[in-house]
C-alpha cells in the first residue's frame, strides 16, 4: 500500500512538472522582449484605438485618429484599454500582451484537452510543439487579433471535439457551452471569420462521422442563445449609429474574400508555402502529419487524428480559394498541425507502434546533420553578406551545435524525456537570443519611433518656451496628406492629416506644426515658404521603402523681407 502510493505521489509529481514546463516555455517564448520592438502599423492600429476609448469614454464605436474603426470587431480594442486603464499608458506591453496571454492559454487548452483524449506526454510534446513555432513566437509578439482569433478557434474545435466523443453527459454539457462562448468571443476578437473557419470543419466531420443527432437538444439551443447574446449588441448598435448602411462591413468580409476589396495578389499554392514557415522549426514532420491519419496503425489515435486532420485541411482549402490572401490567415489552423506533429513524436520517442526505433534513429540522426550543417553554414553567409551580424551568427551557431551535442547524447544513453524537455528549451534560447541579436534591434520599425520621439522633444520644448514667455502655446501638429499609424501612436496625440497644400500652409501660419514625409515633403519644399526645424533622412517606411521625414514650424521671428 505505501508502494503504490509513493507510486502516485511520484507520477502526479512528474505530471506536474511535465506540465510546469509546458507552460514555462510557452510564457517565456512569448514574454520575451515583448516590449522591445516598436509597434508596427497595423498593432498602431490597436493602440491608437485603444487609447481613444479611453480619452472619449466611448466603447461602442470605436475611433482611430479622430477616424471610425469599425473594419474590426472590438475585443482586441477592450482588452488594450482595460490594460492600459490599471497601466496608465498604451506601450508596446499593454497593446502586446493580450496576445501573449492568448498564447500561454491557447497552450493550456491544447495540454488539458490532449491529455484528455490520449496522454499527458503527448498533450505536453504537441503544446511544445506549438509553443515553439514560428507562427506562435511572431504572433504571441503582435498586437493585432490574430493570437485572441487562434486561440478562440482553437477552443472550439478542442472543445467540440470532447463534447462529441465525452460518454458523461454533465461534461458534453459544460464542453458545449465553453464552445458556444468561445465561438462568440472569437467573432468578438476578429468576426466574422470564426464563422467559416468552425462552421465549415464541423459541418464536414458531423457529415461524415454522422453525429448529427448529438447536436440537436437542448444544450445547443441555449449555446446558440448565449452565442447571440454575446456577439449581437456590438454590431446592432453600430448598425444603428450608421443608420444601417453596411457597405463597410460587406466591403471588408465579403468583398475583401472575393478579392475585389483590398486583393491579395498571391498564387494559388500561396498557403502552401506558409505553413512550412509557420510551423518551422517542425517542418520535416508536417507532411508526415498530414498523411498520418489514413494509416490504421493508429488505432483509437487515429480518430482524433482525422478530426484534426480536417480541420487543417478543410481551412486550408477555405483560406486557399479566397481572393484576399494574406500570411496571417493561416495562423488559426496551424495549432491543429502542432497537435498532429506531436502525437507523432510522441510514437517516434517513446512508443514506436508507428514508427520503429530504427526509423527514428535515422529521423534524429537526418536532423542533427541537417542543423550542424546550418549552424556552420549560417555564420559563412552572414560574414559575407551581413558582417555587422556576425558576431550573434556564431553565437547563435554555437548554441545550436552545442544543443544538438545534449540532445543526441541524452537520446544515445535512453533517456528521451530528458532529450525532448532539452529539444524545446534549446528553441527557446535560440528564439530569446534571436530576439536580442536580430529582431529587436533590426526592426524597421525603429527609425518611426526615433523621429516621432525627436518631433515630440522639440514640439514639448517650444510649447514649454512660448508659455514661459507669455505667449500662446502652439499645440497643434498636422500632417500633410498622410502619416503613418506609428507616428501617431508616439506622438501620442490625434494628427490631422490635411489633403491640400493651401489648407496647410494656413495652418502653419496659424502656429500649427507640420509633418511631412517623403515625396509629400517635397511639395511642401518646393514651394519654399515653409521652415524646417528637423529633417531625418530615415524618418519613416513607406510601401516598403524609407523615405526622409520633417518637422515645419513658422518662425516666431518676422521674416527678413518684412521688416
Amino acid at each position: 500500500m505505501e508502494y503504490s502510493r509513493n507510486n502516485g505521489n511520484s507520477a502526479r509529481r512528474t505530471k506536474g512538472f511535465i506540465i510546469g514546463g509546458v507552460l514555462l516555455l510557452s510564457a517565456v517564448s512569448a514574454l520575451w522582449t515583448l516590449s522591445e520592438r516598436p509597434l508596427n502599423n497595423h498593432e498602431c492600429f490597436v493602440s491608437i484605438t485603444a487609447r481613444e476609448m479611453l480619452q472619449s469614454g466611448d466603447w461602442i464605436r470605436p475611433t482611430c485618429n479622430g477616424e471610425s474603426r469599425l473594419q474590426k470587431t472590438p475585443l482586441c480594442y477592450w482588452l488594450v484599454a482595460g490594460l492600459a486603464q490599471m497601466t496608465g499608458n498604451v506601450d508596446e506591453f499593454t497593446t502586446r500582451l493580450p496576445s501573449a496571454v492568448f498564447g500561454v492559454l491557447s497552450a493550456i487548452a491544447i495540454l488539458y484537452f490532449v491529455s484528455q483524449w490520449l496522454s499527458v506526454r503527448a498533450a505536453a510534446i504537441s503544446a511544445g510543439v506549438w509553443g515553439t513555432s514560428i507562427g506562435y513566437v511572431t504572433y504571441t509578439h503582435n498586437a493585432r487579433p490574430e493570437m485572441a482569433l487562434t486561440f478562440f478557434i482553437l477552443l472550439c474545435f478542442l472543445s467540440f471535439y470532447s463534447a462529441i466523443t465525452a460518454k458523461d453527459r454533465r461534461k458534453q454539457i459544460w464542453y458545449m457551452l465553453v464552445f458556444w462562448i468561445s465561438f462568440a468571443l472569437g467573432n468578438l476578437a476578429k468576426g466574422p471569420a470564426p464563422l467559416p473557419l468552425v462552421l465549415i470543419p464541423l459541418f464536414f466531420y458531423v457529415s461524415i462521422s454522422r453525429q448529427w443527432k448529438k447536436l440537436f437538444n437542448w444544450t445547443s439551443v441555449i449555446g446558440v442563445i448565449i452565442f447571440l447574446a454575446i456577439v449581437l449588441p456590438w454590431p446592432l448598435a453600430i448598425a444603428h449609429k450608421l443608420n444601417w448602411d453596411l457597405t463597410l462591413w460587406k466591403n471588408e468580409f465579403v468583398d475583401r474574400f472575393l478579392g475585389d476589396y483590398v486583393p491579395g495578389h498571391k498564387p494559388i499554392y500561396y498557403y502552401l508555402l506558409e505553413m512550412f514557415i509557420f510551423i518551422a522549426p517542425w517542418v520535416a514532420f508536417l507532411p508526415m502529419a498530414m498523411a498520418a491519419p489514413f494509416f490504421e496503425v493508429w488505432n483509437k489515435k487515429r480518430s482524433t487524428m482525422q478530426f484534426l486532420w480536417l480541420w487543417f485541411v478543410v481551412d486550408l482549402v477555405f483560406i486557399t480559394i479566397s481572393g484576399g490572401k494574406r500570411q496571417h490567415y493561416i495562423l488559426p489552423l496551424m495549432p491543429a498541425a502542432a497537435i498532429l506533429i506531436g502525437i507523432l513524436l510522441e510514437d517516434m520517442i517513446f512508443v514506436h507502434k508507428a514508427y520503429t526505433q530504427k526509423y527514428a534513429r535515422d529521423i534524429l540522426r537526418n536532423h542533427i546533420v541537417a542543423l550542424i550543417a546550418a549552424a556552420i553554414a549560417g555564420p559563412i553567409y552572414i560574414a559575407k553578406a551581413y558582417p555587422e551580424l556576425l558576431t550573434g551568427a556564431i553565437i547563435i551557431g554555437a548554441v545550436t551545435i552545442a544543443a544538438v551535442a545534449v540532445i543526441a547524447l541524452l537520446f544515445a544513453r535512453g533517456k528521451p524525456g530528458l532529450a525532448c524537455w532539452t529539444t524545446f528549451a534549446g528553441i527557446v534560447v535560440l528564439v530569446m537570443i534571436a530576439y536580442v541579436v536580430f529582431v529587436n534591434p533590426l526592426n524597421y520599425n525603429q527609425p518611426s519611433r526615433e523621429f516621432t520621439r525627436i518631433v515630440v522633444e522639440k514640439v514639448s520644448a517650444a510649447e514649454r518656451r512660448d508659455l514661459a514667455e507669455g505667449g500662446p502655446a502652439s499645440e497643434k501638429l498636422i500632417a500633410y496628406k498622410s502619416a503613418s499609424m506609428r507616428f501617431i501612436h508616439y506622438f501620442g496625440k490625434r494628427v490631422p492629416e490635411i489633403a491640400t497644400e493651401p489648407e496647410t500652409y494656413k495652418l502653419y501660419n496659424e502656429g500649427c506644426w507640420v509633418v511631412a514625409f517623403g515625396k509629400y515633403l517635397d511639395e511642401l519644399i518646393e514651394k519654399d515658404k515653409f521652415e524646417i526645424v528637423y529633417i531625418e533622412e530615415q524618418a519613416e517606411r513607406h510601401k516598403g521603402n524609407v523615405v526622409y521625414g520633417a518637422l515645419l514650424h513658422k518662425s516666431a521671428r518676422p521674416a527678413e523681407d518684412n521688416m
